[in-house]
């Protein structure tokens, strides 16, 4: 789960939010993340719900023991459903989810609604309904055999009373659609998408925000294994590809170049290799690109303006740099490099200027450090390292290779 604060989560739909940590009245994204920190030492360390609270009650003083209390069982029972539901998914002798909650007199309306829905693992049902389904929720599922259908469960649960009651439910599966009317079921079904659904409409802000965080070829690789016919045009569509980022990734230039910028780390993602280019590549290198996102950062954008390229010509202008997602994902050719100083290939997109061509060499996997929550990092990316003017005979040197387009 990403880190991000109150005003970025609220713009999220209703998938991503199983994605982000955040909690409410605390606008700093340092503490966030220092609050993240002390859930996972405690999950990793098995220390109970009210030894986890009181670390956290020494950050953050000021706010109460019931939003404190809320905000870890929502965020606990977020990642502990997210993984159970990982692991049915992957499981062939898992064929249905049966929906459990708690029966007490905490117990909301809408799961009390809920509780005992037998359904496919893959039915529509669970993208609108797996747990938990609003703050607070404790509710889970359980995994269903086909050949326990028909069978009877025994599930506990409290009368108006108060008191306990033993009640036996036939294991079978349910007709229950989810439109509901009832106001006050509307009203608690607070949460209403799915952990691993996210995969397809990740904005641009959380793209950034898993590269930055070393996790962007996991999710890629977690897409692939979750949609077994996730096609290459939908796998960019997932991560906004499809259009170039131009306008986002402009803003982001001009940040830096128009301010005393000391390189910081950040990376942005600014272009997509294409399958075609991937398989030429291991074909003919023997090399095989993991992720076919390109990324570029901060160093790299005052490099290619830097003034030993500007006094010699071979700079391209600031409209060219603007336009670097644009030119990634439209060039005029492609070339193999395969004699880079990396000892791996690297790639040239080129595109005309005036009077000249715009190469822009992308460096396969390479390492660059970034800072995550506060510890130092290294991840392997396909890096932008450089751009520059070039000649068209240069471009026909011994050492490249035309993988598509052509050079005139």
């Amino acid at each position: 789960m990403i880190p991000m604060t109150r005003e970025e989560f609220n713009e999220l739909s209703d998938h991503l939010k199983f994605r982000a940590f955040t909690i409410a009245y605390v606008s700093s994204e340092d503490l966030i993340n220092k609050l993240k920190t002390i859930y996972e030492k405690g999950l990793k360390e098995g220390k109970t719900k009210a030894e986890v609270l009181q670390e956290v009650k020494k950050l953050l003083p000021d706010l109460t023991s019931a939003h404190l209390s809320t905000h870890y069982n929502t965020n606990v029972m977020t990642a502990y459903n997210a993984g159970k539901q990982s692991y049915f998914r992957n499981s062939k002798s898992v064929h249905y989810l049966m929906y459990n909650a708690i029966l007490d007199g905490h117990t909301t309306k809408l799961c009390r609604k809920l509780h005992g829905t037998i359904k496919p693992k893959d039915d529509p049902f669970w993208d609108r309904f797996y747990p938990p389904n609003h703050y607070n929720c404790r509710s889970t599922v359980y995994p269903v055999h086909r050949g326990e259908l028909g069978k009877k469960f025994t599930t506990v649960e409290f009368t108006k009373d108060g008191k306990l009651r033993k009640r036996e439910i036939v294991l079978k599966p349910s007709k229950l659609t989810g439109k509901f009317k009832d106001p006050q079921i509307l009203k608690e079904h607070q949460f209403k998408g799915n952990p691993e659904k996210a995969i397809y409409e990740i904005p641009d802000s959380l793209i950034d925000r898993a590269l930055n965080y070393g996790i962007l070829e996991d999710l890629i690789e977690t897409a692939k294994g979750i949609f077994q016919e996730l096609t290459e045009e939908k796998l960019k569509q997932a991560f906004g590809f499809t259009q170039p980022k131009t306008r986002e990734f402009m803003n982001w230039v001009k940040k830096i170049i128009k301010s005393d910028w000391k390189p910081k780390g950040e990376l942005k993602n600014v272009g997509w290799i294409e399958k075609e280019i991937r398989e030429l590549v291991e074909k003919l290198t023997g090399f095989r690109i993991k992720t076919p996102v390109i990324t570029v950062n901060d160093k790299g954008i005052l490099h290619m303006i830097r003034n030993a390229k500007s006094s010699r010509g071979a700079a391209i202008s600031v409209k060219d740099l603007y336009r670097i997602p644009k030119n990634l994902n439209s060039p005029e050719a492609i070339l193999l490099d395969t004699k880079d100083k990396s000892g791996k290939p690297a790639l040239l997109f080129v595109k005309s200027v005036p009077g000249k061509k715009a190469k822009f060499v992308v460096k396969l996997e390479t390492p660059v450090k970034i800072k995550v929550e506060g510890r130092r990092k290294k991840i392997l990316v396909n890096l932008l390292k450089t751009a520059g003017l070039v000649e068209i005979p240069d471009l026909k040197h011994s050492r490249y290779q035309l993988l598509k387009g052509k050079l005139e």
